[in-house]
């Protein structure tokens, strides 16, 4: 089953950067303020989260404290409830192995954080609005906002 953007209801990011998140929170609500935005601020609250509410759609960080992104995306990949939720990873990194083992593993898109506020509105743009089906991932698209040969 693949979620059309239009029956997004909630999005959940998972950072342990308190500012990323606001800003993410931010960018999300003028683009839609229809959606809600729940906030996770690492692995393990994640997995608190994901036992009371499935949301839509997950931007994971792949740096964080005590479970890190990579962790988090074998565990959500190997529950058959969440093999429909896209999960994008959202992070500083665009190390060439980091977007090659996390596409491997089930990630939707890969989303470099971006330099601006305006760049991060674009790109959420571009996931939540524009894209029809969030589950696009040839190796032209993965990568939202860089071009990575993986």
């Amino acid at each position: 089953m693949v979620r059309e953007t239009s029956s997004l209801k909630r999005v959940l990011l998972v950072d342990d950067d308190v500012d990323d998140r606001e800003l993410f929170e931010e960018a999300v609500k003028l683009i839609n303020p229809s959606l809600m935005v729940d906030t996770a601020s690492d692995g393990e609250e994640l997995m608190r989260y994901i036992q009371k509410t499935t949301p839509d759609v997950i931007f994971l960080d792949l740096n964080m404290p005590r479970k890190n992104g990579k962790e988090c995306l074998a565990e959500l990949r190997s529950d058959a409830k969440f093999t429909s939720v896209p999960i994008i990873i959202y992070t500083t990194s665009l190390n060439q192995v980091d977007v090659a083992e996390t596409k491997k593993n089930g990630a939707s898109y890969f989303f470099r954080k971006p330099n601006s506020f305006d760049e991060l509105k674009d790109v959420l743009h571009q996931i939540l609005v524009r894209n029809k089906t969030m589950h696009v991932r040839d190796a032209e698209t993965f990568v939202l906002n860089e071009t990575v040969s993986i």
